[in-house]
């Protein structure tokens, strides 16, 4: 009777390594969720980069159209430079290298990125347009967003090559 008595319960020993086992099982699954919650934040940062890198270069293909709708020179008000520019803007502004701020880009009132400083709401992201000649014909437009996030900087360079198609 003495023997059945003792083999009934878990031992100090057994519920010691059963509970450490369990909490590296959770540590394990709570270091996926963290890495997933990280992973997710960048993968949404990296699609507005992207979009709003679009958009610098879709800006500045709009005022060579509009160049050539109003019988102006293609490359008119796009000279070589760096510079920043709004959806509600009709020509790039130049870029003010002792003026960081300005390439900013705020959330105004309608959640349009805007670089107006008196908008509602701040971003972690700025873009600059650079516009570099490459012939008579022809110049190239980079668009450059950057942005920190969880104490680190990241980047999105796109690039286009317009012509003028007239």
């Amino acid at each position: 009777m003495k023997n059945n008595f003792l083999k009934r319960g878990f031992t100090l020993v057994e519920i010691v390594v059963i509970l450490f086992i369990m909490s590296m099982g959770m540590i394990g699954v709570l270091t996926l969720i963290v890495q997933n919650i990280q992973s997710q934040s960048y993968n949404k940062s990296n699609l507005i980069a992207y979009q709003l890198a679009q958009e610098g270069i879709e800006l500045i293909r709009k005022v060579r159209d509009s160049n050539w709708r109003e019988s102006l020179l293609y490359d008119d008000k796009l000279a070589p430079g760096e510079y920043y520019m709004d959806y509600t803007d009709t020509a790039p502004t130049l870029h003010d290298l002792d003026n960081p701020a300005e390439l900013f880009l705020k959330q105004d009132a309608a959640n349009f990125y805007v670089h107006d400083p008196a908008a509602a709401t701040t971003t972690p992201f700025s873009r600059l347009i650079t516009i570099g000649v490459i012939d008579d014909h022809s110049f190239q437009v980079n668009s450059l967003i950057s942005w920190a996030e969880s104490g680190r900087n990241y980047t999105y360079d796109l690039e286009t090559v317009l012509y003028n198609w007239r």
